[in-house]
């Protein structure tokens, strides 16, 4: 299998959305309202929100990863937030995901960064065993979240 990781492009905005419904199902809930027109309205342009990488392997679309830039006080540096890293069911265990995240840990380091964070449902156990055999550290921390009333 040959594989190529790359940067997103607007013409991978459906082939997001379809991946990021399908990591919400694989984790038991809801799609999210996550879209095509999402994707290019905070992917791309001068509103620019979030920045990431895909697979390809046989000019499909198998996999990828979404990160924004962050700082980290406590290292005094700047990295980038996994938002969500995925890949698809039937391609799971050839080395996509750690090609994913060699993507992204290059990334960090074009932009100034050394380290990446990310979040993992705690049911998720591929996904865990997966980011201990990469080398991730699980930290003891609480979730939090606020939502902001646009209204």
């Amino acid at each position: 299998m040959t594989l190529t990781v790359r940067s997103i492009r607007p013409e991978d905005a459906s082939d997001l959305a379809r991946m990021a419904a399908a990591l919400s199902a694989h984790e038991g809930a809801e799609a999210p309202p996550f879209n095509a027109d999402t994707v290019l309205r905070w992917g791309f342009g001068p509103n620019r929100r979030f920045g990431g990488v895909v697979a390809v392997a046989a000019s499909r679309t198998v996999g990828y990863a979404l990160f924004h830039d962050g700082f980290h006080v406590g290292r005094g540096s700047p990295g980038l937030v996994l938002m969500d890293i995925y890949t698809e069911s039937s391609e799971r265990l050839r080395g996509i995901g750690r090609a994913l995240m060699q993507a992204v840990l290059a990334t960090a380091r074009q932009r100034g960064g050394n380290w990446v964070v990310w979040q993992a449902h705690p049911d998720n156990v591929d996904a865990l065993a997966f980011y201990r055999a990469i080398g991730g550290h699980r930290y003891r921390a609480a979730d939090f979240e606020l939502l902001v009333n646009t209204g």
